[in-house]
């Protein structure tokens, strides 16, 4: 699976994309990307969850096909091999 890292979350995986090998849902993507990445970003995408995550963290938006995770089950998102899956940190601003 292709997936694409922007701004602070680029910073912290050291790349804009990877390819990553197929998961069926958008959490066991999150967790492979966590155990390839490390802890700065387990932190970012399951803040303080260390038993199996059931939601993402606040600071993180998923996108699978332009579409945010959250309006698709969140974690229990089912994927497919050609999906395209964006990765941002929420940004405020004025």
């Amino acid at each position: 699976m292709r997936v694409k890292f922007f701004a602070t979350i680029r910073n912290i995986t050291g790349c804009a994309e990877a390819d990553i090998p197929y998961r069926e849902t958008a959490g066991a993507l999150a967790r492979s990307l966590c155990d390839l990445y490390g802890e700065k970003l387990r932190e970012k995408i399951f803040p303080g969850n260390v038993t199996g995550p059931e939601k993402f963290g606040p600071e993180i938006i998923i996108l699978i096909n332009g579409r945010h995770v959250s309006h698709l089950g969140g974690p229990a998102a089912a994927l497919q091999p050609d999906d395209r899956v964006d990765v941002f940190p929420v940004v405020a601003g004025g």
